[in-house]
């Protein structure tokens, strides 16, 4: 981040953690500390004229906040809601001055692209999707945790060499979150691990952590709890998310609830399209990717709730 402040011309960097991380707070405000004490952090760096700060903000656990528009409101101690762009944070961002906002992940390959050189980082992974990737998976395989492979490995390379399989029996992965793909069992052998692959193959790569869907998990409570997420997380500002995925929950919750009724294949499409389109968001606009795929894929699991 110090970096790509003297890059960019900054002198102040942000660092946004979620409170619920108390332990990652301390362990960056230790860091901070250490920076300063070695000069690495203040007035005059080394006597290069070059000023910077760095300072953590606790996060209040909103997962709306993971847009960056909604970060900075947050930041500035307005409520969380998503701000209409143009204009674009880098020209006015926080208190209206242009700002840089990345993922952790994105400012920590600065240290590699430096070291190595632009040439030899972008020679890690695929032509489109360079360097190396943070996958985390789930308590599901055998060996959960974090790793860090290069762009276009094989995903079973994954799931069967680094996770060491499945401990339980699992029918489909969630890849990026919430919003991300579902991808059934079957389909991990045609995945690598970058953007254009899920991208061709109806799914979405994300920050890339990977959750599974056991076996006796039905796909119903599971298309409810992605529907649920979404309402309880809106910030509200548009309808589309705020109300779409409300209606969501409420047809898929009566179907489950209510043997006699059956969902209209077309209404629940129209409804998708509908947050796809039309949300100022990805939050809106991103939950009907991993629904489609439930439905396009669990098609026979799931038929009992949809008229014929």
């Amino acid at each position: 981040m110090i970096l790509a402040g003297w890059f960019a011309g900054a002198n102040t960097g942000v660092l946004y953690i979620r409170a619920e991380y108390p332990h990652s707070i301390t362990v960056i405000n230790d860091a901070i500390r250490d920076l300063k004490d070695a000069g690495w952090l203040g007035k005059d760096i080394f006597s290069s004229g070059f000023d910077f700060d760095l300072k953590t903000i606790k996060g209040a656990g909103a997962y709306i906040c993971g847009e960056e528009t909604a970060l900075l409101a947050s930041i500035e101690g307005q409520r969380p809601e998503v701000r209409v762009r143009p204009p674009f944070p880098t020209i006015e961002g926080l208190f209206r001055k242009p700002t840089i906002l990345n993922n952790v992940e994105t400012f920590a390959n600065l240290h590699s692209i430096l070291t190595l050189g632009g040439e030899a980082f972008a020679n890690i992974g695929t032509e489109k999707s360079t360097g190396p990737k943070l996958v985390s998976i789930d308590s599901h395989f055998k060996r959960p945790g974090v790793y860090e492979v290069a762009m276009g490995t094989p995903l079973t390379q994954v799931v069967d060499e680094l996770g060491g399989g499945f401990k339980t029996p699992v029918k489909a992965i969630q890849v990026g979150g919430p919003l991300g793909g579902l991808v059934p069992i079957e389909k991990i052998k045609e995945l690598t691990v970058d953007f254009e692959s899920f991208s061709e193959a109806g799914f979405l790569l994300g920050h890339a952590g990977i959750i599974s869907i056991p076996e006796t998990f039905p796909m119903i409570e599971y298309i409810e709890h992605l529907f649920q997420f979404t309402a309880d997380e809106s910030c509200g500002k548009c309808f589309p998310c705020r109300l779409g995925s409300t209606r969501g929950q409420e047809l898929i919750h009566k179907a489950r609830e209510d043997d006699q009724f059956k969902i209209d294949p077309e209404l629940i499409q129209d409804l998708l399209e509908t947050l796809e389109q039309t949300s100022l968001c990805a939050l809106g606009g991103g939950v009907p990717l991993p629904i489609k795929n439930a439905l396009q894929y669990f098609a026979d699991e799931l038929s009992p709730y949809f008229k014929s």
